[in-house]
């Protein structure tokens, strides 16, 4: 009687967990959308669905609402994978929360956002939506299924990152060879030029020349007539 009482209670232990398990389970599953629900996607400003490596790429996601129950996104996630072998993931998308409501007969829109890093070529994209309704019963549905195309960013001469970058790089080769040639050859030599010997004109003849706009004119007169008898007598001297 006892072998029995232990087998039993060891087998309730053992199937606790499994209760357990299954409880947990059934609140964490997961249900394909309902068919009232329609939800689509596009690529927004890019009409050939390309995937510009290092820069943000946005779908934005339409959820068209067509039935009685109010739901809310709270989940969009996204693969990258081989478009020939869906089963060979590439990349899992980042995950981002949103809390957007869905009343009933309406439709609302969210841009997802993310970013890749992979050569040039076709993938194919998946994106899911998850949502739960009023009883907080969990849904996922498919807002994007295409392949995509994979492209480097163009680069254009008038792109101010680069021309930046440039002017740096310039600055600093030519620093680095300033400094070098001021260490190897010291700068130019200046050159020994001959001394230049300027001469002075004699000027003396008109230093000694007196300037007489500053005297009355009457004085002046009395020189000049003083000075014309001085010649007159010099001139009557040498005849004699």
């Amino acid at each position: 009687m006892k072998n029995i009482l232990s087998i039993f209670f060891l087998a309730v232990l053992l199937f606790i967990p499994l209760l357990a398990f299954g409880a947990e389970s059934e609140e964490t599953q997961v249900y394909h959308a309902p068919k009232t629900v329609e939800i689509s996607g596009e690529f927004t400003d890019n009409p050939f669905n390309q995937i510009i490596n290092g820069q943000k790429n946005t779908v934005k996601l339409t959820f068209d609402n067509k039935g009685e129950s109010n739901y809310t996104i709270e989940t969009v996630t996204g693969q990258l994978f081989n478009k020939d072998n869906p089963s060979e993931i590439y990349r899992n998308l980042t995950a981002y929360k949103y809390s957007v409501a869905a009343p009933s007969m309406d439709h609302v829109e969210v841009n997802y956002n993310f970013y890749a890093e992979f050569p040039p070529q076709e993938l194919g994209l998946n994106i899911y939506v998850f949502f739960s309704d009023e009883n907080a019963k969990k849904f996922r549905g498919v807002g994007y299924n295409d392949t995509v195309t994979v492209v480097d960013p163009e680069v254009s001469i008038f792109d101010l990152q680069l021309v930046f970058m440039y002017l740096i790089l310039i600055g600093f080769f030519g620093g680095m060879g300033y400094l070098i040639f001021q260490s190897f050859f010291g700068g130019a030599k200046t050159k020994k030029g001959k001394k230049r010997i300027v001469k002075t004109e004699d000027n003396n003849s008109e230093s000694d020349k007196f300037d007489e706009s500053w005297l009355p004119e009457q004085h002046l007169k009395s020189q000049t007539t003083r000075s014309s008898a001085r010649i007159r007598k010099k001139n009557e001297a040498k005849k004699e």
